[in-house]
């Protein structure tokens, strides 16, 4: 009786795993409200906003500057068929490098078509994220 009482709630912490690791879980992404990609912050050539711009731009037409996002950490909803997260670096960082705002793009990649599906941004290097509508 220990045995099966013990496997039943092994069993069950699993599965709460893994429904907390699932797109359903990952899913509840603040919206960015006024986090959003600045349009003074200076980059090179443009503010973050129009680095954004040009990210959301260089996704649907598949451009070959766009950096795969691989989601290690599972903080962003799984990739279904046919999708796939970029990485865009937005704004620069105190030290001239990349910096830590990102947007990470989800993308329909079906033969022939592909589609923006959800925008998110990140202005800590990928520890947080939220949603951008626009």
């Amino acid at each position: 009786m220990k045995t099966t009482r013990a496997t039943t709630w092994s069993l069950g912490l699993i599965m709460a795993g893994a429904l907390l690791s699932s797109h359903s879980y990952a899913a509840k992404i603040p919206d960015c409200g006024k986090r959003e990609p600045s349009k003074t912050l200076p980059t090179p050539k443009n503010s973050e906003y129009d680095a954004y711009r040009n990210a959301k731009a260089s996704a649907v037409a598949g451009g070959a500057g766009n950096t795969v996002f691989n989601n290690n950490e599972g903080r962003l909803p799984a990739v279904g068929k046919d999708e796939v997260y970029y990485e865009y670096y937005l704004g620069i960082g105190g030290d001239g490098g990349a910096g830590s705002h990102r947007a990470v793009l989800l993308v329909q990649t079906p033969v022939g078509k592909r589609k923006l599906v959800e925008r998110y941004y990140t202005q800590d290097h990928y520890a947080s994220f939220c949603s951008l509508k626009n």
